[in-house]
């Protein structure tokens, strides 16, 4: 999956996991932890049906779908 930061416009690769906080993005090699309120300063720029379901159930509500979302094959 990729997110935009709304603040920056920067893209960055980001997975869920299984662990709290269940998003990870990373900005080169390093990871950090988006957090389910932190979501809002974001959106979804392109990520499959799976990853979509993943975060409503891990309950990232603030996280939005982009104007130019991609819904990527599974």
């Amino acid at each position: 999956m990729t997110i935009r930061c709304l603040l920056d416009g920067l893209l960055l690769p980001a997975c869920l996991r299984r662990e709290e906080p269940s998003l990870v993005a990373y900005d080169g090699e390093e990871g950090f932890a988006v957090e389910a309120l932190e979501a809002s300063f974001y959106e979804v720029v392109s990520a499959t049906p799976g990853e979509m379901l993943g975060l409503e159930r891990a309950r990232y509500r603030f996280l939005r779908r982009a104007d130019d979302f991609v819904c990527l094959r599974g």
